[in-house]
């Protein structure tokens, strides 16, 4: 893993520089202020946020009335390191298998040394230092500074002038006090209840080496509990100890890396990906909130926030296929408690938007074979999205149906269109769950013939000389970052990437998408979504070399970040980069229309791949490695005991070393029947006894790719322009 980690050549001096560390509901991230000779240590916490209209619960997403702006996140504030000396440098190494982050701060007066790390299994943040700055040849000591941030909308913060009339400031200044060695900031809201952040810094007997133990805590609606729960925390972890917390904290990692394995040739692209699998479990846990645009790594942005209609659901795609859905479960949380909401509000214009999120809903138990919450959770809310959708139909002239005018994110603003793709996509895969759902569980059956007949009446996607249109009226005339026109094939498969006619007509339509006006709206995901349809299509030396415009930065007016973060002006959005590894799973592994596809997109460059223990939909742990280009051998785990179809590019034969029958159906297609906690190992002939699982080499010189490298560009300071309160706390040593 260490050839993947961050590596800072020069000191980060933006968020969008940093290096972050998390725990999947705490964070920080790191980076300096050169201009104030100060080293950041940016704290987030992902439940921080508004309760505007909701004064009784800790937010007001979900509630009649509320907006963005009044369940909005919140800045909670910057512990901050100013050194004695003048910063003249810093280095520093993210690991990601310990995940933590050490560095060296380089002053005219000496170093200081630190360590940073969010113990997972603790609601508390540590920073150890160690500062060896010497000034006339005594000791001089560092000190730690708080900076609260502005517990006020950031959107109302950036755009005032548009805000001002309807948004009222948070009247509270934060409450900073010191008491029996222990400090605090104690934010009020206005809604009522408060946050707090407590925190301590030991320092050992030479006074050489510091330990800062800091703890952010919400306990709103409570009032009055904050600081008191924030405390307990870092009292906690002040008694078990620095080795006990990285103990703990070291066994979570190893082991959630272990859950799953991928490698394959291009040093770069696999270092990228194993990134994200770090910032995914720092991101998201599963007792934390859902997962919206940045995490618990805060910055000041107009977008603080969950947006429904394209982010949050690639956020989620890959903790699928990686087999890290035990830290996802807090998306099907957030659909639950949203969902009555969603029906009260949301059946407008908009409604693709939860049709589509609740195709994630279903991936995550389709993923675990797991047919009883398919039926007992999703089938009752599909239907009632189904009928909503019912009353959107209109007959024409021929008998068919179609859809009123809806939304397509973001086409035009947001415009509505009549017989949108977008739409007609959501409600064809839909009612085709339904119906495949409902018989497979005798459920419904009154209902079965009826979906049947709207998806035999329902107009036919629009399409016209460019491929498929936005809607009827409505053809793909301009640049456009979103691709929900052509989610039929990606990620619903109502289009058939097998079938020879629908595979050139995406084909066509994604050509048309990114070339019309040179791309020049085209955005991050603009990039890593034609990857995932490549790949869908089977087309891997495409698939590839788009991913590679995205790594290389060759997204038009969007940021991807050396720390692998991606930013539309400076504003970040986490569900790019996050989706950019499920594109790049899909190279080795797909599983969609029931069968389990093996290496079904890899490029004709790459000659040795090897993945382990990567889920698949129906249930199944698959493993495979490829050498020399040939697959030498597929594993199989079953977790659900359903059957399932394998193809494997280029087997004629497929041989179980276990005495399971095999059956084959089709050319490089084998049947498999499996009980729970079965595994098949198959391969190509009978003499094939080796099964290993390597991973592929990388050169030296292509390693620790990320981070910020000495004479490479840097970018512009992406930081909307933000006052940070004067108001500070500061700690000598």
């Amino acid at each position: 893993m260490g050839q993947h980690d961050l590596v800072w050549e020069d000191i980060p001096q933006q968020w969008a520089e940093g290096a972050f560390i998390g725990n999947g509901q705490l964070g920080m991230m790191l980076y300096a202020k050169l201009d104030e000779n100060r080293f950041n240590f940016h704290v987030g916490r992902q439940d921080v946020t508004d309760h505007r209209k909701a004064p009784s619960k800790k937010t007001s997403r979900g509630v009649d009335g509320a907006n963005l702006l009044d369940f909005s996140r919140l800045d909670i504030g910057k512990m901050v390191l100013r050194p004695v000396g003048k910063i003249k440098i810093a280095k520093l190494r993210q690991d990601l298998w310990n995940a933590e982050i050490r560095g060296t701060i380089i002053t005219d007066l000496g170093e200081i040394t630190f360590r940073a790390f969010t113990p997972y299994n603790d609601n508390v943040q540590v920073i150890e230092t160690v500062s060896t700055e010497l000034k006339n040849g005594e000791n001089v000591n560092f000190v730690w500074e708080w900076m609260p941030g502005n517990a006020s909308c950031p959107r109302v913060l950036q755009m005032f002038e548009r805000y001002k009339d309807e948004y009222k400031m948070n009247p509270f200044e934060p409450e900073i006090k010191t008491e029996n060695g222990y400090q605090y900031c104690i934010q009020k809201l206005e809604a009522g209840g408060d946050y707090a952040t407590v925190w301590t810094n030991q320092i050992s007997k030479k006074g050489r080496k510091n330990t800062l133990y800091i703890s952010t805590e919400n306990k709103i609606p409570t009032e009055n509990a904050s600081a008191e729960t924030a405390l307990n925390h870092v009292k906690k972890a002040q008694n078990l100890g620095i080795k006990n917390l990285e103990k703990s904290h070291r066994n979570w990692w190893h082991n959630y890396f272990q859950k799953s394995f991928l490698s394959f040739p291009d040093t770069r692209m696999e270092s990228f990906y194993w990134i994200q699998l770090y910032k995914m479990a720092a991101c998201s846990r599963a007792d934390g909130p859902a997962l919206d645009l940045m995490g618990p790594f805060f910055k000041n942005t107009s977008w603080p926030g969950l947006w429904w209609n394209l982010n949050v659901q690639l956020t989620y795609w890959p903790f699928n296929t990686s087999n890290h859905q035990d830290i996802a479960i807090n998306y099907i949380k957030l659909i639950d408690d949203n969902f009555e909401w969603i029906m009260r509000n949301k059946t407008g214009k908009s409604l693709g938007d939860y049709g589509w999120a609740l195709h994630n809903y279903w991936l995550y138990f389709d993923y675990q074979g797991d047919q009883a919450s398919i039926v007992k959770k999703w089938i009752p809310k599909a239907i009632r999205i189904a009928e909503a959708y019912e009353k959107k139909l209109e007959r024409n002239a021929e008998g068919k149906l179609e859809l009123k005018p809806m939304g397509s994110p973001e086409y035009k603003g947001f415009k509505s269109f009549k017989n949108t793709n977008y739409n007609l996509a959501i409600l064809r895969w839909l009612l085709n769950a339904l119906v495949d759902s409902s018989k497979k569980s005798n459920q419904n059956q009154d209902k079965i013939q009826h979906w049947q007949q709207i998806l035999n009446d329902l107009i036919p996607y629009p399409v016209d000389e460019n491929g498929l249109m936005i809607g009827s009226d409505q053809p793909v005339d301009l640049s456009h970052r979103h691709y929900s026109h052509l989610l039929a094939l990606y990620p619903l498969f109502q289009l058939d990437p097998d079938n020879p006619k629908d595979k050139e007509l995406v084909v066509k339509s994604v050509l048309h998408w990114h070339n019309i006006e040179n791309g020049k709206a085209l955005a991050g995901y603009s990039f890593t979504g034609a990857s995932s349809l490549y790949a869908a299509m089977g087309m891997g030396n495409e698939a590839v070399n788009v991913m590679q415009d995205f790594l290389s930065a060759n997204i038009g007016r969007a940021h991807f970040l050396t720390n692998t973060f991606y930013m539309e002006g400076s504003n970040p959005v986490i569900e790019t980069p996050l989706s950019g590894a499920a594109a790049i799973m899909e190279y080795s592994l797909q599983s969609w229309g029931d069968k389990i596809r093996i290496f079904p997109a890899i490029p004709n460059q790459w000659k040795e791949v090897a993945f382990n223990d990567l889920l698949a939909q129906g249930g199944f742990e698959v493993s495979a490695s490829m050498t020399a280009g040939n697959v030498d051998w597929v594993k199989i785990k079953s977790l659900a005991g359903k059957p399932c179809v394998v193809k494997v590019p280029n087997w004629e034969h497929a041989f179980s070393k276990n005495n399971i029958s095999v059956k084959k159906i089709a050319n490089g297609e084998f049947k498999v029947d499996l009980k729970q906690g079965e595994t098949i190992i198959l391969t190509p002939s009978k003499n094939n006894k080796k099964f290993v699982l390597n991973s592929v080499e990388h050169p030296k010189n292509e390693v620790n790719y990320f981070g910020v490298k000495l004479g490479k560009p840097r970018k512009p300071l992406l930081e909307a322009p933000i006052l940070e309160y004067a108001k500070t706390e500061k700690q000598n040593e």
